[in-house]
């Protein structure tokens, strides 16, 4: 479905990527940065098909259970398959079992160079056509990851007073300090502040 290709192409993680069942099978996770600054782990599962003898079902649920603990899930679907419905339905139906439910999902329509009805695929807040192949659409798949992404940090620019030089290194430490200029009124940053230090940023804010 081009999991591992996707992978491979947002972060260089060098993931095997073979076009035959269960080509890889190990959890493999690369962390990437998003346009927002927030820094993410992308997991690679193992693909899901129809029909799968129970006792495989079984032996990588633990694998997919990486789903159930994730803030957000992409929804990888191979454009070209005439069987996309049937596959979209397993991976809904094991997605429950696995109680992804609540859980915000991403549904990347890949290989969007080769199939012939993509004007019938409508991209919307949680749609988004690519090619991992071509390398296309992935400015479009990562701002859609920033928008259903739960707000975990948010990016502000503040103005430190140097009686409070302390609270940089809080916010250094739970987020990231992207730039910091010292002027007469103290330190001007712009940073990706945890949300849990937002409501203390506010009254630097500028």
């Amino acid at each position: 479905m081009g999991k591992s290709t996707l992978l491979n192409a947002l972060t260089d993680a060098g993931v095997l990527a073979e076009n035959k069942l269960f080509a890889t099978l190990d959890i493999t996770s690369r962390s990437i940065e998003l346009p927002d600054g927030r820094s993410v782990m992308l997991i690679d599962t193992v693909g899901l098909i129809r029909r799968l003898p129970h006792n495989l079902v079984e032996a990588f649920k633990s694998t997919l259970e990486e789903a159930a603990a994730a803030d957000i899930i992409l929804n990888v679907q191979d454009l070209t398959s005439p069987e996309i419905k049937e596959q979209a339905e397993v991976t809904a139906h094991l997605l429950s079992e696995l109680g992804c439910e609540g859980i915000p999902q991403i549904y990347v329509m890949n290989k969007a160079d080769a199939a012939p009805f993509t004007d019938t695929v409508f991209e919307d807040d949680n749609t988004v056509l690519i090619s991992a192949k071509e390398q296309t659409g992935f400015d479009k798949l990562l701002d859609c990851i920033v928008r259903n992404l739960p707000e975990t940090a948010k990016r502000m620019r503040l103005l430190i007073p140097y009686d409070k030089t302390a609270f940089i290194g809080k916010i250094r430490q739970e987020g990231k300090v992207f730039s910091e200029e010292y002027g007469a009124d103290g330190t001007e940053i712009d940073a990706l502040v945890d949300i849990k230090l937002v409501r203390e940023a506010e009254s630097y804010k500028i």
